[in-house]
Formats: structure tokens, sequence, C-alpha cells
């Protein structure tokens, strides 16, 4: 055999690569059905997809045999391609599970169409050239997934992001019809009642009248209240500092616990609305979470800036609780709110950690970037 004319194992896997797409493309969608228990046509319902993963095969046999130092710009050659499909899996409602497992079945394919591809070869492959294949062969479904799930959860941060400020506005609306319609309601009613306490008849009704009067008084103060959690005025007009700061008051006189604010930010000081408002949220549900759970009789509660961030931290000396096996029990983390904590932050590309351990309190640590203009 002339071996000049003989192509590298990593040439002859990409010819054989484009030549059997269709196969292996039929071969992946038989067993993903099979092992997710899915009828072919539920996970591929737009035949335009089966074009679509032949061509992203295509470009992973130009990726077998691109030169190393331009092997970084060829993982880019399925970035489109595999974008257009994750976003057609989140609109079918692909969990993530299920996207690992979809890559997991490409790459035993491949691996198993290279061990024939190596018993076809013409001739008795370089054993580095054989490594090199099955090395970039398997980076090709891993490089997929990655962009599958990266933007999986683009998609997912993009929805929870929209979800949140819908959440926000309707909570707008909510506290100001609390405010303005239902305070006025309860403002005519005491207004009524004084008038019957000076009127002809009120001897005989003064304790009845009386005690509408609490608890009308009592309405208007529980309207007051609900009004400020679904959205304080001071969170619009004073900003996260004052909102904060009111925060901190108004729910030390509601529970009974002390609670400390401390601040050098000026007052007035503004950030972007959808950072006050992730802060503000964050701070609220782990006040509520104190109040429940803890048992604390003191908390303090900071905001602060450094360099490039605004950082807040809840600290409190309530029972405390084993961080780690609250985080592993899904329903315990819900009731605490702390997934939805984490995701307000990090949608803003920030972060959240909880030190906590069963007798010795819990102290939340919040971090959130701020843009260029906010430093």
């Amino acid at each position: 055999m002339d071996h000049r004319t003989t192509p590298s194992f990593e040439q002859y896997a990409a010819t054989r690569l484009v030549q059997d797409r269709e196969q292996i493309t039929r071969d992946w969608v038989e067993r993903l059905s099979s092992q997710l228990d899915l009828d072919p046509r539920q996970v591929l319902p737009n035949p335009e997809l089966l074009d679509d993963i032949p061509v992203v095969l295509t470009k992973a046999a130009e990726f077998l045999v691109v030169p190393d130092p331009e092997k970084l710009t060829a993982e880019r050659l399925v970035t489109d391609e595999m974008r257009n499909i994750a976003l057609l899996r989140h609109s079918q409602g692909w969990r993530m599970a299920e996207v690992v497992r979809e890559f997991d079945e490409l790459a035993q394919l491949l691996d198993g169409a290279a061990l024939h591809w190596i018993d076809d070869y013409p001739g008795t492959p370089d054993p580095k050239s054989v490594g090199r294949a099955f090395g970039r062969l398997n980076r090709v479904p891993l490089l997929m997934g990655q962009i599958m799930v990266g933007a999986l959860e683009g998609e997912r941060m993009n929805l929870l992001r929209q979800l949140a400020s819908a959440e926000e506005e309707e909570r707008v609306r909510l506290s100001r019809e609390l405010h303005d319609q239902l305070g006025q309601l309860v403002t005519a009613l005491m207004l009524g009642l004084k008038a019957l306490k000076r009127g002809p008849d009120a001897g005989s009704q003064s304790e009845r009248i009386e005690e509408l009067e609490r608890l009308a008084d009592r309405i208007a103060r529980e309207t007051q209240h609900l009004a400020l959690d679904l959205r304080p005025p001071a969170l619009d007009n004073l900003g996260l500092r004052a909102a904060l700061e009111g925060l901190a008051v108004e729910w030390s006189t509601r529970s009974g616990i002390e609670c400390d604010f401390h601040s050098v930010l000026p007052v007035g000081e503004r950030f972007s609305p959808e950072v006050e408002t992730a802060l503000y949220r964050v701070a609220q549900e782990g006040l509520n979470n104190v109040l429940k759970h803890t048992s604390a009789s003191h908390v303090s509660l900071i905001l602060e800036r450094p360099d490039r961030s605004l950082n807040l931290v809840l600290e409190d000396d309530g029972s405390g609780f084993d961080v780690e096996q609250t985080l592993a029990r899904p329903e315990k983390a819900k009731r605490l709110g702390i997934r939805g904590m984490r995701e307000r932050v990090v949608w803003l590309g920030g972060s959240l950690e909880i030190e906590s351990s069963p007798g010795n309190g819990t102290t939340l640590f919040v971090r959130v970037p701020l843009a260029p203009r906010e430093r």
C-alpha cells in the first residue's frame, strides 16, 4: 500500500463522519427516544432538526482535521446550530437532565462509530492519530452539551427576569390600590363612626361604636402594612438605603425583635431599579425567615458598597441551621425562600452565601456587581 496516499486516521474519520451522519442521526433519535421513553416525534417534532443534526456533525468533521493552533476557533463552528436546537428544546420544556442524556447518547454513538472506522481503515492507523481523533470526537458532544445547557439556562434566567419584573409591576399596582381605594373607604368608615358617636342615640351604642372604631383603625394599619410590604414608596422615591432603613424599623416594631441598620452610603444615592428591588426583596424575605424560623433576639442589616459591588449582610443571633442539609432538601430550601432569593441575585450576576450552624445564628451575604456608571 502506498502510505503517501493514505489519509491520517483523523482525515479518514472526518470523511466517514460526513458519510455516516444520516445513520448516526437516526440511531441517535432512536436511542434517545428509548432512553427518555419518548416518541421520536417528541424528540424531533420539527423535521428541520433532522437537517440540523447532520449539519452539526459536518461541523464536527471539520473540527477533527483542523491543526491544534486553530482548535479553539474550530470549536465555535457548532455554536450557532446548537443554540438554535437549544431554543427549540427550551420551547418543548426539556429539563437539563434530558439535555445531558441527549449528548451522552451522541458521545456513545460516536465512540462506537469510530471503533468501526478503525476496522475499516485502509492500513494500520497511527495510535497518536487515533488518540487525537477520539479526543476530539469526545470533545464535540461535550461542547454541544455545554452550549445547549448554557443557552437553556440563559433562556430560563430571561424568563425569570421577565416574571420578576411583571410581579413587581403587579405589586406596585396592588399597593397603590390598597393605599388609595381601600384607604379611602376605611377613612370614610371612621368618619361615619365619629358622626354616629356625636349623634343623639350615641349613648346607648357608645361601646359598640368604640369597638368598631378600634376595628377600623386596625384595618387601616393592616392595609398600610400590606401596601408597604407590596411596594414601599421609599424604594421608588428615596432609594435603597432609605427603604431598607424603613424596613428595619417597621419590621422591628411589628416583630418585637431588635433590628439595627447600618450603612455609610449617602442618603438618596440611587442604583438601577433591578438592583434596588432585588436587594430589598432579599432583605424582606430574610427578615421574614428570621421571624418564622430562628427565635432570634437581635438582627443586624448592613448595606455597603466596596469598589465595584453593592453588598447586603443580614445577621441574626437565632437558632441557626445546617446549611448543607437544608440545601440538599429542596422542599425545606423552598420553604425558606433560599432558591427565590438566590435567583433574584444570580440573574444580576451576583452571589448569595449563607453561613449558619445549629445554635450559632445565621448570616446571609449578598453581593451584586454594579454597572460602571454606578461604581
